[in-house]
């Protein structure tokens, strides 16, 4: 269980034992806190937190527009170190995520939450709108504790993101590696940089875009 913290819920309890056990079980923390689909995501040396491992149909669609994007929940939450609660984002103010927030709500996404972690962030939706309840905000700031002491003690954890095998945006990394090759031997930040600008530029998916790359096409990307 995360250190200073206890729960009446035996389901929330349970998942904070899976995390101190070195497991990740993102499909039973999502059924605790209330939502339709959870990330964890990791600080890497794009910039962007990238997800290591994802739960819910809408998840990975979700993290994909925010790296296009190079903004959200997720992002604001690692990379400045606070909480993000949007319950609603039909009624979120027009200039948070300009542009990001209707693509969003286009998945059916109705309501977003990032809790960060000393190294990343732990994210979450709702298909509905609606707010955590004092005990899901609690449980879900145990469970972001619990999760980055979980990856910390997991060195091969470290060993995969550092050169992202197995991850759900490994492709898109495959992909920029290519076209690091095909632009002459520019660096990898600059070719993941061209990758996520085409995706935006062409209202495209990363991964799709990423895909594209890898068979051969996009030549003029």
């Amino acid at each position: 269980m995360a250190e200073g913290y206890s729960v009446a819920d035996p389901a929330m309890s349970d998942c904070l034992e899976q995390f101190g056990a070195g497991r990740l079980p993102l499909h039973e923390c999502a059924d605790v806190l209330g939502l339709d689909g959870l990330a964890l995501l990791l600080a890497t040396d794009t910039g962007l937190p990238e997800p290591m491992l994802v739960h819910g149909p809408l998840t990975l669609s979700l993290e994909d527009l925010q790296l296009v994007h190079g903004r959200g929940p997720g992002p604001d939450a690692a990379q400045h170190g606070m909480t993000v609660l949007a319950p609603d984002l039909s009624d979120l103010v027009a200039s948070r995520w300009t542009g990001l927030t209707p693509a969003i709500r286009s998945l059916g996404v109705a309501a977003v939450f990032a809790f960060p972690l000393r190294i990343g962030a732990l994210s979450g939706h709702r298909r509905a709108p609606g707010a955590l309840t004092p005990p899901q905000l609690g449980g879900a700031d145990a469970l972001a504790d619990a999760a980055a002491r979980a990856v910390l003690r997991q060195t091969a954890w470290l060993a995969g993101r550092a050169d992202q095998a197995g991850l759900p945006f490994a492709a898109a990394h495959r992909a920029a590696g290519a076209l690091a090759v095909r632009l002459g031997g520019v660096s990898l930040e600059h070719a993941w940089l061209r990758l996520r600008a085409h995706a935006f530029r062409h209202d495209r998916s990363l991964l799709d875009t990423a895909d594209a790359v890898l068979r051969g096409g996009l030549a003029g990307l």
